[in-house]
């Protein structure tokens, strides 16, 4: 090349010649000169390039071999001798600015970086990030934003550390919104690694983010396979109502660990809400056909299947219940319970008794409130009183530790006392009344059983009426009370208390119940017909309420086909009479009584007889029965 230009140079100094007015033979001579020192002097460069660049590689090499001995400052001394033999090595200044950096010359790093920057080559993902550092370390924030990101994209995103790093600035600048972003490409990397989790949650929790919360531990049972986050993310959908991706994933389950059962639990609760029939449904399903079987789920659906009238199987799984979960007191304790109700329903009350003791004996002594009731409903009245009358004497004699009766812990424990006082006082008054009525009720015609009778009442109405005063706003008793007033047949006191109950649209109590109790006893009576009216529409809306809950109870039906009766529309009185099933009131006098007189006034002679005879057989001095077999 250099050969080439030489001859054009002395071709164009021959050709000027011959004009006359051109190069000399001595300028060409200079100038060829000229051109030879410069070409001697770039190979002198070249030469003495190829020397340093040789002269860098091997301080590389013997740097890297300092580092693998473990001699950190002799390493040091080749590495900065690689980067002054090769100032051009965008790899070797960023070298040279690492270790600065690491020798805590933070400034001098930053300069060193700055102009590494501005070299040719290709950007890496450390180089940039190296950046991002100095320049979180010299507080400047937006540059320091910039590099992590380009840094970032570099790597694609896979570089696990610099993510970690950038999200330490990100918490140090308070950046919630980009943090979660961050957190959800590191969170996969670190294998939903616990402590980061939780950060990711609070910064959605903090958000506002349902959803996304929802798909964090979706996303993290997906990577770990850990059941608890399926269980959490099962509650958010919960939360969000979102009850067919519920659905769809408790139908999936059939195993029987912890997690399992309590999004079984979680589901059939929320299903219940709405509708008894599917909750009880799901738990058949998955206990049956699944065979996801724990004590848990054996208890509700024991409770269930007793609930819809299925005691055999009810029976045997609240067994298992009461018996495999003793160290869960509550449950085991309800499920006994549940047992001894299904006894007394099967008129066995030696095994309700004895699983009433079972309860609180579970229940460390702290059943003795249900225990006396299960008594009282036993017929052991003696057995109750007893109980309640050395309890009550406990409490009552209680006092307070001196010194201390005005600390909170002193006025928490003087309320348990009081609400302990008023419980078993509550429960004595229901055991008189429970007895009054088996005394009265063995024979309704009998003096002196009605006299008996009365008396016991009495008792329960001094506890009742002292229990109203203790506590004003306790419907609950005032119900009771007005009950027990109603059966001594001081009606207006009754009715005073009924409508005083009723006033109060929010009052703890079974609404429905109330209205049932309180116009029945109207349309009984039959003293008006405003009165008569007054009791049918109460009845009317207690059924209403119960079929709005999706329940019918056969009680109301009786009460609604009485008053028909009184209205004189006899047939419509038969026709809601027929619609009661149940086998318990084949022993209900009153609902004989009500169907005699529903027979003889449609003129039904065969029926009638048949109706008298079951009333005879129950109340065999009933008044009723008397003036039928007059005739």
């Amino acid at each position: 090349m250099a050969t080439l230009f030489a001859m054009s140079l002395s071709l164009g100094a021959c050709a000027s010649s011959k004009k006359g007015g051109g190069l000399t033979a001595a300028d060409s001579a200079a100038i060829a000169a000229a051109v030879n020192a410069k070409l001697d002097s770039i190979k002198a460069s070249e030469e003495a390039l190829s020397q340093n660049i040789d002269a860098a590689h091997e301080s590389f090499i013997r740097a890297q071999e300092m580092e693998l001995r473990g001699e950190r400052a002799l390493a040091n001394v080749f590495w900065q001798h690689a980067a002054e033999s090769d100032p051009n090595s965008r790899y070797l200044a960023f070298k040279l600015a690492e270790i600065m950096m690491a020798q805590g010359t933070d400034s001098l790093a930053l300069i060193q970086a700055q102009r590494a920057q501005k070299l040719k080559g290709r950007p890496t993902a450390s180089q940039l990030g190296l950046l991002a550092h100095l320049y979180v370390k010299d507080g400047r924030a937006d540059s320091a934003r910039k590099y992590f990101n380009a840094a970032l994209d570099t790597s694609r995103y896979q570089d696990m550390t610099l993510l970690y790093d950038y999200s330490l600035f990100l918490e140090a600048v308070q950046d919630g919104k980009e943090l979660t972003r961050v957190y959800d490409l590191l969170l996969p990397q670190v294998n939903y690694m616990p402590t980061l989790f939780q950060r990711q949650l609070k910064l959605l929790l903090d958000q506002g983010k349902d959803s996304a919360v929802v798909e964090l531990f979706e996303k993290g049972h997906e990577a770990t396979g850990d059941k608890k986050m399926l269980l959490q993310m099962v509650q958010g959908l919960v939360f969000q109502k979102r009850m067919k991706e519920v659905y769809a994933i408790v139908d999936t389950l059939t195993e029987s660990t912890p997690e399992d059962e309590s999004m079984i639990v979680l589901l059939m609760s929320t299903l219940a809400e709405t509708s008894r029939d599917s909750a009880y449904a799901m738990l058949k399903k998955k206990y049956y056909v699944d065979q996801v079987r724990t004590p848990m789920l054996a208890n509700f659906l024991g409770h269930y299947e007793h609930m819809f009238d299925d005691l055999d199987s009810a029976k045997v799984h609240l067994k298992i219940a009461a018996e495999q979960l003793g160290e869960q007191r509550v449950y085991a304790t309800n499920a006994y319970h549940a047992l001894s109700a299904i006894a007394f329903k099967e008129k066995k009350n030696k095994d309700a008794v004895r699983y009433a003791e079972k309860a609180d004996s579970v229940a460390l002594g702290g059943d003795k409130a249900a225990l006396a009731l299960t008594y009282g409903t036993a017929g052991m009245y003696n057995k109750a009183y007893k109980m309640l009358d050395s309890v009550i004497a406990v409490w009552d004699k209680w006092t307070p530790m001196e010194g201390i009766a005005d600390s909170a812990s002193m006025q928490r424990m003087v309320n348990d006392v009081e609400r302990n006082r008023r419980q078993f006082r509550s429960v004595y008054a229901r055991i008189l009344c429970v007895e009054a009525q088996e005394v009265w009720q063995k024979d309704i015609a009998d003096a002196a059983r009605l006299k008996k009778s009365n008396a016991l009442r009495e008792r329960a109405d001094v506890l009742y009426r002292d229990l109203a005063a203790r506590d004003s706003a306790d419907m609950g008793v005032r119900v009771l009370m007005a009950m027990n007033l109603e059966r001594m047949e001081r009606y207006e006191e009754a009715f005073a208390l009924f409508e005083h109950i009723l006033s109060f649209t929010k009052a703890p109590v079974d609404r429905a119940e109330v209205l049932n109790y309180y116009g029945y006893t109207l349309i009984d009576l039959n003293r008006s017909p405003e009165e008569l009216d007054k009791g049918i529409a109460m009845v009317d809306k207690a059924l209403l309420m119960e079929e709005k809950k999706g329940e019918l109870s056969e009680a109301y039906l009786d009460s609604r086909a009485w008053g028909f009766y009184r209205k004189g529309l006899y047939n419509e009185a038969l026709t809601v009479m027929k619609l009661i099933k149940s086998p318990n009131f084949d022993d209900d006098y009153v609902y004989w009584e009500h169907m005699a007189a529903i027979y003889e006034a449609l003129g039904m002679k065969a029926e009638t007889k048949t109706a008298y005879k079951k009333l005879k057989k129950l109340q065999p001095h009933h008044p009723a029965v008397k003036k039928f077999y007059k005739k």
